[in-house]
């Protein structure tokens, strides 16, 4: 796996392009508010320094629980989940959560992980809940064109609850 291990077919149309990275002011008049989930707090570190040099909010939670009276009390405009496969299921249970919930539903998420077989597997399935897929290692620009392209566009509602 190099550097560049991506599948842009995970991603959508223009995902690898960093000059689509405009940021837009969210309601509040700041950057988009970004909220980083990891179980790894150098990562989230690492999350917020990158993010907020390009000028979002970010906010970080551990995956110690799946908080999401606090996920939703945060009101974040996008989720970065950096998802892991081996082991627990922490990501998986938290991203079904957050896509089966009224308030949550529409966040875009952005799923970033190493694990690509299981990604290509679950790839028609993450697609119809909106879910972009950044694999690692990855670059900085593309994770920002990324969450850019996540934020301009509408979420998948997929055929849930009728919210």
């Amino acid at each position: 796996m190099g550097s560049d291990c991506i599948a842009p077919d995970l991603l959508g149309p223009g995902a690898a392009h960093p000059e689509a990275a405009i940021i837009t002011p969210s309601r509040d008049g700041h950057g988009p508010h970004i909220l980083a989930i990891n179980n790894d707090q150098s990562i989230l570190t690492l999350f917020r320094n990158l993010l907020e040099e390009e000028g979002y909010r970010v906010t970080t939670q551990t995956y110690v629980d799946k908080d999401l009276a606090g996920i939703k009390a945060s009101r974040p405009d996008l989720i970065v989940l950096d998802y892991m496969w081996a082991g627990e299921d922490a990501g998986w249970s938290l991203l079904q959560i957050l896509r089966m919930d009224r308030d949550t539903a529409g966040i875009p998420i952005v799923l970033c992980t190493g694990a690509v077989r299981e990604v290509e597997a679950l790839a028609p399935h993450l697609q119809d809940m909106g879910i972009r897929v950044v694999l690692k290692p990855f670059n900085i620009d593309h994770l920002v064109a990324v969450i850019a392209e996540a934020l301009a566009a509408p979420v998948p509602v997929s055929g849930g609850d009728g919210a």
